[in-house]
Parts: structure tokens; C-alpha cells; sequence
């Protein structure tokens, strides 16, 4: 008998019901061991973008949190992101496998503005080890942070004369913005010394940039789609400010390099331009790289600190008592000197508990950037797999009840009665400024600027709102971006009650 194919409708037939049979062979095995995702509901091609349309994403998350669970995967856009929302899940992440989670994914606004992304937020590898080293060992640790003491200082005394004078005059301060200039000034003279007459310039740009970064890239969230960022222009803006930092960098380390002053103190320009030209680092850096890392610095440690200290002094002024508290202890402590020197701040013990308190309901960086596992892992009994993006929403677990008493009240007092938990990531509940091998560089930095700038403005002066103003009227709601501003900044009229110099 001869043998004769069967005929095309039964061949596909035949065809189908293997396809089934191997698909439900498939399904019926999880992608990974373990237990599957909880996961917020998800449109085709958008994910589940939708969830956060009209909100901050780390209340948005928060939410969903609450709703499917402490690590729960949710797809925006065509990229998949696991979100941890508790203090176990951050400690495995963050100090378990530290080492395995220590890595960035790429981003558009990275790449263009920092050079590559040769900067020490998102590097990677051996480099980034490398960036660490310098930030710890050169550039924030302690002996520098004290060795710009004095430019502390001349930029606070700036501050209070401002002050002052608003309140010779009776006027309204805008508080956001002189805390802004005031940080800006710190940080950028830390970097360039006083020798960068574009300063101004530079900051502006660089508070565009940061605005743009916060928003939407739809190449970040639709990686097919990266034409799109530049059909609308966001890839172009991207690279116009680019080239606008790049010329003030340019000119500001050729006049370093030019002018150098033996016994001069070393701003941060110049402790980089000696290490590269040493030529001792196990991964030699460019002019480039020296670049990337002073914008980071000065995108990361201004508009961080005057947030914090404007945070601080809107939540003192809805709770009279906190706020007279808080007065009293800097007032007694100094009313026999009549001013704050750094070397004083140390001793108010109830200010410390006041910045615990701001950072815990309002940290720096609500959602900490991104990481990506290079190695397939669990958390929590959940299976990680390499690649995957995650993000931790420190802002969610320094509210949640379950680790905070009384949990979404401002109660400095918290800190004292028995709660001995520090920011310093050890306490995974309690994270502004992350944990791990990519916690925070620059939090002394930071803080040293923060806790003498706020004590002096609870020294020297007694505050009110504006006529007319009741707290009940204080709108304290946040502004979309990375680091969670004030969405409107706080107005107050100070008085004068112990003489600025």
C-alpha cells in the first residue's frame, strides 16, 4: 500500500491540538518556582500605567501595596518592576543580598547627562566600586565634610541676614526658595570652589534637568518606543543642557588646572583632578568621569537638603507646642553665647529627634533607584529572576503601622521614648537614605548643612504665617518628582529674637 500524507485540513488540525496540548503542558508550570506574583490588575501594551495616572507614584504603590501584597510585580508600560513594601523584604534586599541587588538599570537621562552614566548613582562594576571608594574615602567622609566648615558657615550667616532683613521690613520669607539658594551656594562652592562665576547658570540647568528626569521617558518604560523620545524632543532637550553643563564643566576644571593655589584648600574639583593625574586608581578616570560625578553631586545634595529643613519647619509650625519645644532647648542651651556654631549642634538632642521625625514622614528620595538582580534569587519565598528590576518604597514603610505607632502623626517624641531607631541602615523601616553598598554617600554631607541651618533659624527668630494665614490653611501635599518637594513652598514672617552676626 502506498503512503499518502494526510490532507492539509487534517495536518492542521492535528497541528492545533498539539500547540494546545503543549501550552497547557506550559501554563500549568510556573514560570519560576515558588509562589506566583500578586500583581495589580494590567492593560494590553500599557501594563498597569493606569494605577498611577493623577497620583505620586509612591502613594500609588503604597495603595497596591496594601491591596496584593508586600512584594508584588507590576508592569509599567512593556517593563516588569517587583516592589518591596516591608521592612524583611527591604532587609534581604538591602544587607542579605546586597551584593547580588548593588546593580542599576540603563536610563535615557543618565546615559546623555552623565556622561555614560559614568556617575556614582547609576555606574556599575568595577568603576562604580571604585567612585564608592573615592566618595567615602576623598570626597564626603568626615575630614571633608569638616573641612568645609567655614563655607557653612559664611552661607548660614547669609541666610539669617536674608532673614533678618524680611524681618526688619515685615515681610513674608519664601522659605523653599532661600533654602534652595542657600544649599545650591553649599554644595556648588564644595565642588568648584569659589572660583565658577557660572555658578548660577549651572544650578538652573541643573534644576531642569532633575525636572525632566522625574518625569516621563517613554524609552525608560517602552523600550521598543525609543524613537519616541526623540520624535517629541525629550532625547534633544536632554542633550541641549547637556552641552550646556559640559561648557561651564569644561572652562571650571581648565581654570583648576590652571590656577591652582599651593595650600589651598581642595574643593572637590580638585581632589578628582589629583587623583586622576596620580594615576593610582585601579580604573583611571577621564575628564569625563570627573564631570559625571560633579553633577551628581550637585544634583543629588541641594535640592534634597533644602526639602528636608522646609519639611521640618511646616510640620514644627502646625504643632505650636513641638515647634516652642524645639526653640527652647537651642534658646536655653545658647542665649548666654547668642549663636550657633557647628560645633554646638551635636547637643540639642530633641533638633536630632525633630530631623528623625521629618525624614521618617518625608525621606529625601520617597522610592529608592532602581536596582536589578544579576543573579536569579528569592525573596521572601518569591523567586527573583535575574534582570529583574526592583524598587523599594521607603517612603510607605517609614508610615506603616505595623513597625510605627501612631504612624502618619509628626511625634518627634517618638525617638525618645524607647524607640531607638536610627537612619543609618540598620533599621529597615526607617530608610531616607537607603542601606547597603548604594546607601547614600552624601548624608553627612547632607546633614552637617541641614541640622545648623535649621538650628539657627529656631535660635535666631520666632515665626508666624502670614496675616490672614491659619495652619488649617497650609496645603501639605507633595510635588511630583524624585525627591518630593512641597507642592507649594512655605511662606512665614519671622521676628527677630536673638541678633544675627
Amino acid at each position: 500500500m502506498e503512503f499518502q500524507l494526510p490532507s492539509l485540513p487534517i495536518s492542521l488540525s492535528i497541528l492545533l491540538v498539539l500547540i494546545v496540548v503543549v501550552r497547557r503542558l506550559f501554563s500549568s508550570r510556573p514560570e519560576h518556582p515558588g509562589p506566583r506574583f500578586p500583581s495589580p490588575s494590567a492593560l494590553p501594551f500599557v501594563g498597569s500605567l493606569h494605577h498611577l495616572v493623577g497620583k505620586l507614584p509612591h502613594h500609588a504603590l503604597r495603595d497596591l501595596a496594601r491591596k496584593h501584597g508586600n512584594v508584588m510585580r507590576i508592569r509599567l508600560g512593556q517593563v516588569d518592576q517587583i516592589i518591596v513594601s516591608s521592612r524583611e523584604g527591604a532587609q534581604q534586599v538591602l544587607k542579605v543580598q546586597d551584593a547580588n541587588f548593588a546593580f542599576r538599570p540603563e536610563f535615557t537621562a543618565a546615559k546623555i547627562i552623565a556622561y555614560g552614566a559614568s556617575d556614582v548613582a547609576f555606574s556599575n562594576g568595577e568603576y562604580w566600586r571604585q567612585l564608592r571608594k573615592i566618595c567615602v574615602m576623598e570626597l564626603l567622609g568626615a575630614k571633608r565634610v569638616k573641612s568645609f566648615m567655614s563655607l557653612r558657615k559664611e552661607q548660614v550667616a547669609r541666610l539669617m541676614s536674608d532673614v533678618n532683613g524680611a524681618a526688619a521690613a515685615g515681610e513674608p520669607v519664601n522659605l523653599g526658595e532661600r533654602l534652595n539658594e542657600l544649599t545650591n551656594s553649599v554644595v556648588a562652592q564644595a565642588s568648584f570652589g569659589r572660583r565658577c562665576p557660572q555658578q548660577k547658570k549651572f544650578m538652573e540647568t541643573i534644576k531642569e534637568v532633575i525636572k525632566m528626569a522625574s518625569g516621563f521617558s517613554v524609552g525608560d518604560l517602552f523600550p521598543s518606543l525609543k524613537v519616541i523620545d526623540v520624535l517629541t524632543g525629550f532625547t534633544t532637550k536632554l542633550v541641549r543642557y547637556h552641552g550646556k553643563l559640559d561648557a561651564i564643566l569644561d572652562a571650571t576644571i581648565k581654570e583648576h588646572q590652571t590656577n591652582r593655589i599651593q595650600g589651598e584648600e581642595e574643593d572637590l574639583i580638585d581632589v578628582l583632578l589629583r587623583l586622576k593625574d596620580e594615576g593610582n586608581l585601579e580604573v583611571p578616570i577621564t575628564f569625563d568621569n570627573i564631570k559625571a560625578v560633579v553633577i551628581d553631586m550637585l544634583a543629588g545634595g541641594t535640592e534634597t537638603t533644602a526639602n528636608t529643613i522646609e519639611w521640618a519647619m511646616s510640620e514644627l509650625m502646625l504643632r505650636p507646642r513641638t515647634l516652642e519645644r524645639a526653640q527652647k532647648e537651642v534658646r536655653d542651651a545658647m542665649k548666654d553665647k547668642g549663636y550657633i556654631e557647628e560645633t554646638d549642634v551635636p547637643q540639642f538632642n530633641y533638633l536630632h529627634q525633630v530631623v528623625k521625625e521629618t525624614l521618617r514622614l518625608h525621606p529625601p528620595i520617597p522610592i529608592l533607584f532602581p536596582r536589578v538582580a544579576q543573579e536569579t534569587t528569592e525573596v521572601l519565598g518569591y523567586t527573583i529572576p535575574a534582570g529583574s528590576r526592583l524598587l523599594i518604597n521607603v517612603w510607605a514603610l517609614g508610615r506603616d503601622s505595623r513597625y510605627w505607632e501612631d504612624s502618619e502623626s509628626f511625634k518627634p517624641e517618638r525617638f525618645e521614648e524607647g524607640v531607638n531607631k536610627e537612619f543609618k541602615g540598620n533599621d529597615f523601616e526607617f530608610l531616607p537614605f537607603g542601606a547597603g553598598r548604594r546607601m547614600c554617600a552624601g548624608m553627612a554631607f547632607g546633614l552637617t548643612t541641614l541640622e545648623l541651618a535649621l538650628s539657627q533659624l529656631l535660635f535666631h527668630f520666632d515665626w508666624a504665617f502670614p496675616k490672614g494665614v491659619k495652619a488649617e490653611d497650609i496645603d501639605m501635599s507633595e510635588n511630583f518628582g524624585a525627591t518630593a518637594s512641597r507642592k507649594i513652598n512655605l511662606l512665614l514672617v519671622p521676628s527677630l529674637r536673638y541678633p544675627t552676626l
